[in-house]
């Protein structure tokens, strides 16, 4: 992405593995599905996928109604119609077709991961992605491999675990090389640039987020393809005094909104990116009613509390948008978004008026959310200082946290507690039980 940003072409979009037989009436019908899309019809598009996956064609030998599905599963989720979306791929997945194709199997459970991430489920979506991976490396098969890398990068980038996070991120790089077919390029760039600021800081970041949003065509995919997409990078923008290039992607994103007045999450998303440009406060409530996509609507209600305190010591209303918006980031397991909200309640005084708190599934019993964040991450190698920026803490808190899981888990030192981190954390709400072992000597 570096130098100017320059219009993929249509080729660039990504592609469903049909077949190229001419006379195939599927694959004619999904190739004007895609067009429509790229148009900004989507509910067009959409229209044009269901019709496809009902063709029936029979020329060609393959399973061409199946990609149409998945294709329609993919547009549904793009809009946020996310439990139309997971009812489809749920009885794709159980119908003797896919289950009599190993390669089907996996390419069903992909695109089931990334339903799951749009419904804010990321131990679900992070378990479907791997499971897909393996699946498809057992076939032999990449078609569908960068889906599940762009879960994950994703789901570990909002868990706090960094280093995964630049993992996948690699892969999705190594995708777009070797031109995997249904390579998400707007969204895979979108994770590169939030992985910028969590790794690089805000400035780097700012010059990637520049690039994408003064592009139309990037900011129209994203949009359609992840509602938080656009208001996330003008609020980077804003923040590093970059204010043209986001009113650029504010501009386009309320041009799509105004061509699909029927579809909630792109308008929610549009209003939620000018509220953010003209500093509305009003207009970031409506925003927030409007939001589909849980992620999305988290991020709104701490934008709004974010609002609210502007220039206060203390400010009970926006407290409580902030204790929302850290209950749904960590009732997702968006474990690095609720410690930079559980900063912002410090620095107003405030803490959550409940101790009953959404834990993610991932979580061992025994643990406090922030505790479990803390061992995630010092048990990959991070120093207490890394900790503390990436969970927006203080040394001396990740410390104090820290010598708490000792006490819990039973371990003396960070080395013991790496060796059993992976045994510890092995399925959702494990037991903390202390094992006698060579450091009790």
């Amino acid at each position: 992405m570096a130098g100017q940003t320059r219009e993929p072409d249509a080729c660039e979009e990504p592609t469903l593995p049909t077949c190229v037989a001419p006379d195939c009436v599927t694959a004619e019908i999904l190739t004007r599905a895609h067009e429509r899309w790229q148009n900004g019809s989507l509910r067009g598009a959409i229209a044009l996928a269901e019709e496809a996956a009902q063709a029936g064609c029979d020329r060609c030998g393959r399973s061409c109604s199946v990609y149409a599905d998945l294709l329609l599963i993919l547009f549904l989720v793009g809009i946020r119609e996310v439990a139309t979306a997971a009812d489809l791929q749920r009885r794709l997945l159980a119908s003797p077709q896919v289950q009599d194709d190993p390669e089907l199997i996996a390419s069903t459970t992909l695109v089931g991961a990334k339903v799951a991430l749009a419904a804010g489920d990321y131990p679900e979506a992070g378990a479907l992605a791997e499971r897909g991976l393996k699946l498809a490396a057992g076939t032999g098969q990449s078609a569908w491999t960068p889906v599940g890398n762009l879960v994950l990068a994703t789901t570990t980038l909002r868990g706090g675990d960094i280093s995964a996070a630049l993992h996948y991120s690699a892969k999705l790089e190594e995708d777009a090389v070797f031109a995997r077919e249904m390579f998400p390029i707007g969204q895979s760039a979108w994770a590169v640039v939030q992985l910028s600021e969590a790794g690089k800081g805000r400035d780097k970041a700012a010059i990637l987020a520049r690039e994408l949003l003064e592009s139309e065509t990037f900011t129209r995919r994203l949009l359609v393809a992840e509602p938080a997409a656009v208001p996330w990078l003008v609020r980077l923008l804003l923040r590093a005094g970059e204010r043209g290039p986001a009113g650029a992607g504010v501009r386009f994103a309320r041009r799509l909104a105004a061509e699909n007045p029927d579809v909630d999450s792109v308008g929610a998303a549009a209003l939620h990116a000018t509220a953010l440009l003209e500093g509305d406060l009003d207009k970031l409530r409506r925003a927030a009613e409007l939001h589909t996509d849980p992620w999305a609507r988290a991020s709104v209600l701490e934008d709004i509390g974010v609002r609210l305190c502007e220039g206060r010591a203390e400010s009970p209303e926006a407290a409580g948008y902030f204790e929302d918006a850290m209950r749904a980031y960590t009732c997702m397991g968006s474990l690095r978004d609720s410690s930079r909200v559980m900063s912002r309640l410090r620095g107003i005084n405030a803490s959550p008026r409940s101790r009953e708190r959404c834990r993610p599934r991932s979580g061992i019993r025994g643990l406090t959310d922030t505790e479990y964040a803390v061992a995630k991450l010092v048990s990959q190698g991070l120093t207490n200082g890394e900790t503390a920026e990436r969970m927006f803490l203080s040394r001396h808190t990740v410390a104090f946290h820290l010598r708490k899981v000792f006490q819990k888990v039973g371990v003396k030192s960070r080395l013991e507690l790496a060796v059993i981190w992976n045994e510890l954390d092995s399925g959702p709400d494990a037991d903390i039980a202390p094992v006698p072992h060579y450091s009790r000597n």
